[in-house]
């Protein structure tokens, strides 16, 4: 080399490099989770038999009702009974609320058994637990029939 001539340098030293990010590694590291979450999915799939038929469980038969039981029945007509008496959604909470303070004061755990027609759609059986909710009671109940 000569005085005149320096190394050879491709990049002008006035030109600020910036800085990037590696983008490679990036792809790699995605296409291996696609990779690991497609392979395991067929895993859990081929692990489902379609012939293979599953028993019905049958639960133990329902408890007799306690003395701080109390029964909500939501009617197929949608309305709602407690004790016999039809009563209109919005006063199932002061209801319920009079039974947990009477289950109190008998120094009982108060409890509530829902029974609801199948027919009736979810909306209206929220309503049912917002009750039970408002009124502070701990313990919801559903009750369903047997399988036959």
């Amino acid at each position: 080399m000569t005085a005149e001539t320096g190394p050879l340098n491709f990049i002008p030293p006035d030109v600020p490099r910036g800085h990037g990010l590696p983008v490679a590694p990036l792809v790699d590291i995605v296409f291996l989770l696609v990779c690991f979450f497609t392979f395991t999915s067929q895993l859990i799939q081929t692990q489902k038999d379609p012939a293979v038929e599953l028993p019905v469980m049958v639960s133990p038969e329902a408890q007799r009702e306690v003395p701080a039981e109390v029964t909500v029945n939501l009617r197929p007509d949608g309305a709602v009974s407690v004790a016999g008496r039809r009563l209109a959604p919005a006063d199932l909470g002061p209801v319920l609320a009079a039974h947990v303070r009477q289950a109190r004061a008998a120094g009982l755990a108060a409890r509530v058994v829902v029974r609801a027609d199948e027919r009736r759609p979810f909306a209206e059986l929220d309503t049912v637990l917002g009750a039970c909710r408002a009124a502070g009671l701990g313990q919801v109940i559903f009750r369903a029939r047997a399988k036959e």
